[in-house]
């Protein structure tokens, strides 16, 4: 019996993330898609670790707001590329997913206040998805010269 009480009433960890759309596993065709001139800004980390964000260096401490700034001034059709050098330091690249991720998240809750004048958090399944498709996650990442672009569930305002 103090087994069955334990597994009840003790809870299971689920492993939590970022969501992203990996690269291809093989070498598929890709198509080459148009941005317009003005909807994209490029993050790029460098191998010593620096972050350019379109090609001016810039602090971590202003990519949140840089990017808030951005997302709020070109609205859904938005694109954020992430280009990482393979030798830049993992815990600079989670810096700058975990920045990206807060920019959101002030994005999304800003919008929720907006149309239902409350938190993102307090929200119906339904009130969050409109939030999403209102201001929808669009980044799009590069490794090693491959381009891959935000999937369409990302398009629609995936997880952050």
């Amino acid at each position: 019996m103090l087994l069955i009480f334990f597994l009840v009433t003790t809870n299971m960890d689920v492993d939590k993330g970022l969501t992203r759309q990996l690269p291809p596993a093989t070498q598929q065709e890709q198509q080459e898609s148009f941005v317009a001139k003005g909807t994209l800004m490029t993050l790029r980390l460098t191998a010593d670790n620096k972050l350019l964000i379109d090609g001016r260096p810039t602090g971590f401490n202003r990519l949140r707001k840089r990017t808030i700034d951005f997302v709020s001034q070109v609205g859904k059709k938005h694109l954020i590329k992430v280009d990482v050098d393979p030798s830049a330091n993992y815990e600079v690249y989670f810096k700058l997913q975990n920045e990206l991720v807060a920019a959101y998240n002030v994005l999304r809750n800003n919008t929720a206040q907006r149309l239902y004048h409350q938190d993102y958090a307090l929200l119906s399944r339904s009130e969050r998805e409109r939030v999403k498709d209102e201001c929808p996650q669009r980044i799009a990442e590069q490794y090693n010269g491959t381009a891959v672009t935000p999937s369409a569930s990302e398009q629609k305002g995936g997880k952050p």
